[in-house]
C-alpha cells in the first residue's frame, strides 16, 4: 500500500501578500475529493509565476464555484494547440470527479479567417472540436458534453462562459522569457476576469 508520504500531494501555494480563504477551501476539497495530502506553501505574489512556469495544472480562485445550474458544468476552451488538448484531458477528470456537465468552448476571431470562406472554416472549426473531445467520454459514460464555437474575442468569451461555471479550463501557451508572456494572452485573461475558478495546463512532454 502506498503512503501518503509517497503520493504526490495537491500543493497550495499561499499568497504572503493576498491570502485566500476561498482558495485554500478549493484545494483541501480537491485533495479530499482525490484522496492526497494537502501541502501549504508559503511565497509572495503566485498567480501569475506559478502559472506561467508550473510543470503540472495550476488552479486560481478569484471567485467561488457556481453550484446554482442545473447540472452545474465546467467549461473547457479548445483551440487546436497540444496545451488545450492537455487541457481537455483534465477538464474531463475534473468534471467527472464533480459530477457536472462538460461546455468544450471554441472561440473564433472573424479577421484571422476573413480571407478564407468563413462557411467551410467554422465547419472545420466544429470537426477539429469534435476531434479534440473525441474518445475521452468512454471513460466518463455519464458526462453530459457539450460542443459550442462561438464568434468573438477569447478572452472575452470565456470569461462570459465563466459565469455560472464551476471551473474554466484553458491550455498554457507562450515561449518568452518573461513569467507572464509565457502564460500566453489567453490564459492570462481568464486569470483576472473569469467568475470561477480558473485551472490552467501546461501542454503535454514530447
Amino acid at each position: 500500500m502506498t503512503s501518503a508520504s509517497e503520493r504526490r500531494p495537491i500543493v497550495f501555494g499561499v499568497d504572503a501578500l493576498e491570502p485566500e480563504p476561498m482558495a485554500l477551501a478549493w484545494a483541501a476539497d480537491e485533495a479530499d475529493r482525490r484522496g492526497l495530502p494537502l501541502r501549504l506553501l508559503s511565497a509572495f505574489s503566485v498567480t501569475v509565476p506559478v502559472s506561467a512556469q508550473a510543470h503540472c495544472p495550476v488552479v486560481v480562485v478569484r471567485a467561488p464555484e457556481h453550484i446554482t445550474q442545473d447540472p452545474p458544468y465546467v467549461v473547457v476552451g479548445v483551440d487546436g494547440s497540444e496545451s488545450s488538448a492537455a487541457a481537455v484531458d483534465v477538464a474531463f477528470d475534473l468534471a467527472a470527479r464533480r459530477g457536472p456537465a462538460l461546455r468544450a468552448v471554441w472561440v473564433w476571431q472573424s479577421q484571422l479567417i476573413a480571407r478564407f470562406d468563413e462557411e467551410g472554416a467554422v465547419r472545420t472549426l466544429w470537426r477539429l472540436l469534435a476531434e479534440t473531445t473525441a474518445g475521452r467520454s468512454m471513460s466518463s459514460p455519464d458526462l453530459e458534453l457539450t460542443h459550442e464555437v462561438i464568434r468573438g474575442h477569447p478572452v472575452e468569451e470565456l470569461a462570459k462562459a465563466s459565469e455560472h461555471a464551476l471551473a474554466i479550463v484553458v491550455g498554457r501557451r507562450g515561449r518568452g522569457g518573461f513569467a507572464g508572456m509565457r502564460l500566453g494572452s489567453v490564459p492570462h485573461g481568464p486569470l483576472h476576469r473569469a467568475h470561477c475558478p480558473v485551472v490552467t495546463v501546461p501542454r503535454l512532454p514530447s
